[in-house]
C-alpha cells in the first residue's frame, strides 16, 4: 500500500455506518481516488494524503482530472490530507477548485479540520451532506 496506508486505516476503523472500499487500481485506472464511500444512500470518492512535511498537497494531472470530471458531473469527491495529527477534508466543486486547492495547499480552506480526539461523526456527515 502507499504512505497513505495509515490514513486509510484510521478511516476505516473508525467511521460507522459507512461502507468504504480501497481502491488500488495500478495503471489500469489512472487518477481514480484511494477510496470510494456509501452511507446513507450517498456515494463519495477521497482522494488520501500524508504531508510529511511543508504544506504542499501534490496531485498528478490524472488525479486533478479525474477528481474535476467527477465534480463536474454532481459527484461527492474530495481530498483528504493529515499533517501531524490533523486532518483536513477539502471538497472538491470543479477544475478551479482543485487547481486553487494545489496552489494553496495544506492551509487551503477546509471544509473540515479534525485534531485529536477525531470526531467521526462531523466527518461522517460533512461526506455525506
Amino acid at each position: 500500500m502507499a504512505k497513505e496506508k495509515n490514513l486509510w486505516l484510521l478511516l476505516r476503523d473508525n467511521l460507522e455506518g459507512v461502507h468504504l472500499q480501497r481502491i488500488e487500481t495500478g495503471m489500469t485506472g489512472a487518477g481514480v481516488p484511494d477510496v470510494n464511500g456509501c452511507g446513507w444512500g450517498k456515494e463519495f470518492w477521497i482522494e488520501l494524503k500524508e504531508i510529511h512535511s511543508g504544506n504542499k498537497i501534490t496531485l498528478r494531472p490524472m488525479q486533478v482530472s479525474w477528481l474535476a470530471k467527477r465534480a463536474m458531473h454532481g459527484g461527492q469527491v474530495f481530498v483528504m490530507a493529515r499533517k501531524n495529527d490533523e486532518i483536513k477534508l477539502y471538497h472538491i466543486d470543479s477544475l478551479t477548485g482543485i487547481k486553487e486547492l494545489v496552489k494553496g495547499g495544506y492551509n487551503h480552506n477546509a471544509l473540515l479540520t479534525l485534531t485529536v480526539p477525531y470526531d467521526w461523526d462531523a466527518l461522517t456527515s460533512a461526506l455525506l451532506s
